[in-house]
């Protein structure tokens, strides 16, 4: 297919974010260390042994309400449950893999969110704006922090999706 992606397999890390839209925009961080525009976002949390004790829509929530204050709901559809001991989750609307560096990627997971109620002030631990549609399409490339094509298609999927 020729995507551009180096696909040798390295360690990995799972993530899990959430586009967050209001009032026909959606929010995104300025991430301080990679200096780019992110949705709201991180690592799965897990033991000392490794194991994951939270799952990827569990993290988005927590993590956007980490980075910004908002407490937020999964907008999305779930798994059909066939069974009374399963627990059904959202389909995310993106799953992608992506280079952190030589040593190791971060498998995402991304979900489409809505605030539990109305925004009146971000209160979370990272800068954090706004963006309308024509925002993110007239954001210029060459700006930072960077905003890149994987986030501003997603960011735009979000708004049309959750908007009225």
């Amino acid at each position: 297919m020729g995507h551009g992606f180096n696909k040798t397999r390295k360690s990995f890390q799972f993530t899990a974010a959430g586009y967050v839209v209001s009032n026909g925009k959606v929010l995104l961080v300025a991430h301080k260390q990679l200096r780019k525009l992110l949705p709201p976002g991180g690592h799965l949390k897990e033991d000392a042994n490794g194991m994951f004790f939270e799952s990827p829509e569990e993290a988005a929530v927590r993590e956007v309400k980490e980075e910004t204050g908002l407490d937020v709901e999964i907008v999305g559809k779930r798994y059909v449950v066939h069974s009374s001991d399963e627990e059904t989750l959202f389909i995310p609307e993106s799953m992608h893999i992506h280079s952190i560096d030589e040593e190791h990627d971060h498998y995402g997971f991304d979900f489409f969110c809505v605030p539990k109620s109305v925004v009146k002030k971000l209160s979370g631990e990272e800068k954090c704006r706004w963006f309308s549609e024509e925002d993110l399409i007239e954001y210029p490339s060459n700006m930072k922090p960077e905003l890149t094509a994987h986030v501003k298609a997603t960011a735009i999927q979000a708004i049309k999706k959750l908007s009225p």
